[in-house]
């Protein structure tokens, strides 16, 4: 089987030595621009593809390059960790892992919301569709999300479900292309960068019950990146969690 890999992150790099472990045949790989990139250079080296084979991919794919990709004549695409929508005429063929357990938590930031929501937490492999996260299910996986959770050790949680479910699934996806279950929308939920966003300002004056706070607070701690803040004279002071049972 040919395969067209667009691949980035930790789980990228995972997913790329499964295939060339098992021997699968890489005709082509595509990375982020480079201020996007995370592990690119081991991706490409791990892949074994030769840099007339490697594109550079942004968010307004030209259609010379997807010629070109089509030109490869891949029988298979495989996105992982993408973080841009592809045209139709690339998705019509092509499987995308989610750190996500589809249909819950849709869109952005799926390591937060069921800290914040209670919803199931885990990992999906996924036809891409003309919707966002809302192809047919091929696998998923679910992680528990316990009270000492951050979004930081969810999300952790969630790469290496995603590297099981990977190896797992691979095999019988390559026989059987089509396998998939259609997704159950009347229990999806669906989040943006806005709603991340309107979690980081915590207000002293605004009521929260206790278990709230302290999930927003433990959602947003994910080192190096800014935890919650409170303005105080002027100034933001952050706020991350530790937490730990006895």
């Amino acid at each position: 089987m040919k395969i067209f890999l667009m691949a980035d992150n930790w789980i990228g790099l995972k997913v790329t030595e499964h295939l060339k472990n098992k021997n699968e045949e890489i005709v082509g790989l595509a990375v982020h621009p480079h201020e996007y990139q995370n592990l690119t250079n081991e991706i490409i080296e791990e892949s074994g593809v030769g840099s007339d084979k490697v594109f550079v991919v942004s968010k307004d794919i030209e259609q010379s390059l997807i010629e070109e990709i089509v030109n490869l004549k891949p029988d298979i695409i495989l996105v992982v960790f993408w973080r841009y929508i592809l045209p139709e005429s690339l998705f019509l063929i092509a499987p995308k892992g989610a750190m996500a357990y589809l249909p819950f938590n849709r869109g952005k930031n799926p390591n937060v919301w069921p800290i914040i929501e209670g919803t199931p937490a885990g990992v999906c492999m996924h036809y891409i569709d003309s919707g966002i996260d809302t192809g047919r299910i091929i696998a998923r996986k679910e992680v528990p999300v316990e009270i000492i959770d951050t979004g930081k050790t969810v999300y952790n949680k969630q790469l290496q479900a995603f590297e099981i479910l990977f190896k797992e699934t691979w095999s019988k996806l390559k026989k059987e292309k089509n396998i998939s279950i259609a997704q159950e929308n009347e229990k999806s939920t669906y989040h943006t960068s806005k709603d991340f966003e309107s979690l980081r300002e915590i207000m002293p004056d605004k009521e929260y019950k206790a278990i709230d706070l302290i999930n927003i607070l433990r959602s947003k701690t994910f080192e190096p990146h800014n935890p919650c803040y409170f303005m105080h004279n002027g100034k933001k002071i952050f706020i991350s969690v530790k937490l730990k049972k006895e």
